[in-house]
């Protein structure tokens, strides 16, 4: 409890600085970010599979340090990771099978791709107000669940995939969330963005449907840890686990965050 705490207060103001800087900063963190939780996922399956590295690695680099051009013409982007690594599967035969090609391009579209809602979120009016709900419905609602689990968890949530998850622990992160959430926006528009304010009823539900989601994230991870034979991801943060353990919940609600936002600004403008 203690080292997890540590991390906390040291990691938080971190990524305050990084939030409120903004792009490009926000840009080369997400690099930094991506490329360690990629390395997790990819050590994760080195046991029974082969993904390719380097193409994942290269696949993320590219689409960050070309992030508002690639996101233009995605498509074409994801084809042309089909193709290399398909190519690259034909050159390496037999090392490399289509299974090995599934998971690299996995890989690299759900670390990438889903981080890269949160640069996009960034860039919205509001950006940066956002993308600390994005946060607070993750973070948030992971450190409610985990209190109130541990004072009144008793029913499990899901114990084939995480047998220390309770539904009471569950229903406490998405009200602590909630909470959070209000008393964010509070503060957040003490001086500024009102017209937030005024719709803070709308901030709220998007809070709590977060929430939701990123408890799925956090199971969607535990459940590929299972499958790899993995208690975690990394050690890289005391307490937490790896890279990828701490950020596995956000990857699930930085997308549900943009599409709310897109249709929350045509509301309240």
């Amino acid at each position: 409890m203690l080292t997890r705490t540590i991390t906390a207060i040291i990691g938080v103001p971190l990524v305050i600085l990084i939030v409120m800087l903004g792009n490009p900063t926000l840009n080369y963190a997400m690099i930094a970010v991506g490329s360690l939780a990629l390395y997790e996922l990819f050590n994760s399956m080195k046991k029974d599979y082969h993904p390719m590295k380097y193409i994942g690695y290269a696949a993320l680099l590219i689409y960050f340090l070309f992030f508002k051009t690639i996101n233009t013409y995605y498509i074409v982007y994801v084809a042309l990771l089909i193709v290399i690594a398909l190519i690259y599967m034909v050159m390496k035969y037999p090392k490399y099978s289509i299974v090995d090609v599934s998971l690299t391009i996995f890989s690299a579209l759900y670390i990438g791709l889903l981080f890269g809602f949160i640069l996009s979120t960034r860039d919205t009016t509001y950006g940066a107000f956002w993308v600390w709900l994005i946060v607070i419905s993750s973070w948030g609602s992971d450190t409610f669940a985990y209190f109130t689990g541990i004072l009144l968890g008793k029913h499990k949530l899901a114990p084939k995939l995480s047998p220390k998850k309770t539904i009471e622990g569950s229903i406490g992160g998405l009200i602590g969330a909630g909470v959070l959430g209000y008393i964010y926006t509070i503060i957040y528009t003490l001086y500024d963005f009102n017209i937030l304010k005024k719709h803070i009823a709308v901030v709220i539900i998007i809070v709590v449907i977060a929430s939701v989601i990123s408890q799925f994230g956090d199971l969607a991870a535990s459940a590929i840890k299972r499958f790899f034979n993995q208690k975690d991801f990394g050690y890289i943060l005391p307490g937490h686990g790896g890279i990828l353990d701490r950020v596995d919940s956000l990857l699930l609600v930085a997308p549900v965050i943009y599409v709310a936002v897109i249709i929350t600004e045509k509301m309240i403008r």
